[in-house]
């Protein structure tokens, strides 16, 4: 990393240009240069190759084997603005909805609605008012980072990690208190709340962290099984409501629930889609350019 900078602020001052001065060129700020130039950040490859044009050089020269293997771990996972504002749209989304949810648990399930419940309701829907409002805070910290356009591989396995750690810790209080009140407990729900959770942060860990490469099949699969699990809930919810009183409430609130918790995995896919993409341009571009080198040695003097 330290070597491609190195290689830019070479180029840069044999060609007698300012960091501002390449900026322009490149339609950028004198920030990134100077961020490209100090090892932060690498540039996407089509600004790399941009600017091996506008310092008269190579992008071989610039970028070794080495570079562009580690350039995706170094830089934000998404870096195309369309592909940006999806990101933060997904976020923004996730985070307004739960926000909604949590505002919702507050002023009514808390304070309105507070007479007309159990101690063992009360004390569940302040466990899901405080699992919703940890769950909204993690996505306004992942709604900034990705308005920042900080969201590398390693932030977006903190942030992934915290939303399923949150929901694990959702699901074993609400486990421990369906016991307190000698409800019966489902066996399948336990096992798949045992099963899934830890899995899913192992993959997501081994995909956007992991030092092999990974495809993130394990990312997909658990993502997949946790709309399963939240649809298959919501639709049993319903099915037990259905012709009751309470059917026009369960519509509203549990409608609004369930498009919340959908969003998660949701943007957890889309993240990993495109890094693993991301990485197999560079693998490409890598292997690429490891044949180009074999057939000039083996080309005949």
């Amino acid at each position: 990393m330290a070597e491609f900078g190195e290689n830019i602020k070479k180029a840069r001052e044999e060609k007698g240009i300012t960091q501002q001065t390449l900026a322009d060129k490149l339609y950028v700020t004198r920030q990134a240069v100077s961020r490209w130039e100090n090892g932060s950040r690498y540039p996407d490859l089509l600004t790399a190759k941009s600017l091996a044009a506008a310092l008269d050089t190579t992008l071989d020269k610039l970028l070794d084997n080495d570079d562009l293997q580690s350039y995706p771990e170094v830089n934000p996972i998404i870096e195309y603005p369309l592909y940006k504002r999806v990101q933060t749209a997904l976020f923004a989304a996730a985070f307004v909805t739960n926000l909604v949810q949590l505002l919702w648990y507050i002023f009514f399930n808390l304070t309105e609605n507070r007479d007309l419940q159990t101690q063992y309701e009360a004390a569940a829907q302040i466990a899901s008012a405080i699992s919703s409002g940890l769950i909204t805070a993690v996505l306004l910290f992942g709604t900034v980072k990705s308005i920042k356009d900080t969201i590398n591989p390693r932030a977006a396995a903190e942030i992934t990690v915290m939303l399923i750690g949150v929901d694990v810790l959702d699901a074993f209080v609400w486990q421990y208190l369906s016991w307190l009140n000698n409800d019966p407990v489902s066996v399948l729900s336990i096992v798949l709340n045992a099963v899934i959770d830890p899995a899913f942060i192992i993959s997501v860990l081994l995909f956007f962290i992991g030092k092999k490469p990974h495809r993130p099949i394990g990312v997909y699969l658990c993502a997949g099984l946790v709309i399963i699990r939240i649809s298959g809930a919501y639709i049993t919810g319903l099915i037990s409501v259905l012709g009751t009183p309470g059917l026009t409430k369960y519509l509203i609130t549990s409608s609004l629930r369930l498009f919340a918790l959908l969003l998660i995995p949701v943007l957890i896919i889309y993240m990993a889609a495109t890094l693993y993409r991301k990485r197999q341009l560079a693998r490409s571009n890598t292997d690429g350019e490891d044949n180009s080198q074999k057939a000039q040695k083996q080309k005949p003097d």
